[in-house]
């Protein structure tokens, strides 16, 4: 959940650098509309305007994108139901 489809030459760019620092050199008109495109939350661009990232940042972002992606997947399935079971909310162990 935390991939995004890059070109090589913008991948390479940014590799070394953090998500706060190389998304201000972007954060233009129409890169929340390219965000949204892609299922990222546009809470990472409220984080890099306010350059500071929460202490559970790569949780919440993940836990929004999954949110994003399950919301694509209900508009593509409509018609088609689908259920979704949260094994971290379970109070059994499947693991045993």
């Amino acid at each position: 959940m935390n991939i995004a489809y890059l070109s090589q030459i913008t991948n390479l760019k940014i590799s070394d650098k953090n998500p706060l620092d190389y998304l201000k050199e972007y954060d233009e008109p129409g890169l929340e509309a390219v965000l949204h495109s892609h299922l990222i939350p546009t809470i990472i661009l409220e984080w890099s305007r306010a350059d500071a990232l929460p202490e559970n940042a790569l949780s919440i972002f993940i836990e929004k994108r999954v949110n994003l992606l399950l919301e694509a997947l209900r508009l593509k399935l409509e018609g088609i139901g689908f259920n979704i079971f949260d094994i971290a909310n379970r109070t059994d162990n499947i693991y045993s």
